[in-house]
């Protein structure tokens, strides 16, 4: 019987280490393959943030980082470098995973994933799980149960 698998859906620009370690704790104690998907975010949101983030290294005269960041020549070296994080961080727990990055942020390529491999259960980070509409989507279209994870609160304590 082949090794079934948690799939963890996050997106590649959100801070990884709390779902990622998450999903890897999901991983070992139930003993299953963990399949990470990092969608990237679409639409006029990532070309507001890539402009507004071109436009601060043009102002700082680092016009070579402003190009890169418009050319999104820069996303295939930060893919690499993210998937290897990842790798190295399943590698040292004993977890075998595979990461998928780059996937177009929808429903669809989740759903895809679910149709053909062997996942048991859809881990969802706390930003996938904020954007509603994708959430709605997968809870009532999944064949497989869909865990979401809130983002933890952080206390304030002057000194």
């Amino acid at each position: 019987m082949p090794q079934q698998e948690i799939l963890y859906v996050g997106y590649r620009d959100e801070d990884l280490d709390d779902g990622i370690s998450y999903a890897m704790y999901l991983s070992n104690m139930l003993g299953e393959r963990l399949r990470v998907i990092l969608l990237s975010r679409g639409g006029f949101g990532r070309k507001l943030s890539d402009l507004m983030s071109a436009v601060t290294f043009a102002e700082a005269n680092e016009h070579e980082t402003a190009k890169r960041i418009l050319s999104h020549e820069t996303d295939s070296n930060e893919a690499a470098a993210i998937q290897n994080y990842v790798m190295q961080k399943c590698e040292g727990e004993g977890i075998e995973a595979t990461v998928h990055i780059g996937l177009e942020a929808t429903v669809t390529v989740i759903m895809n994933f679910l149709r053909q491999k062997k996942v048991d259960l859809v881990l969802l980070s706390p930003e996938v799980t904020e954007s509603r509409s994708m959430l709605k989507k997968l809870v009532k279209s999944s064949p497989r149960p869909v865990i979401t994870m809130a983002r933890g609160t952080r206390t304030f304590i002057p000194s």
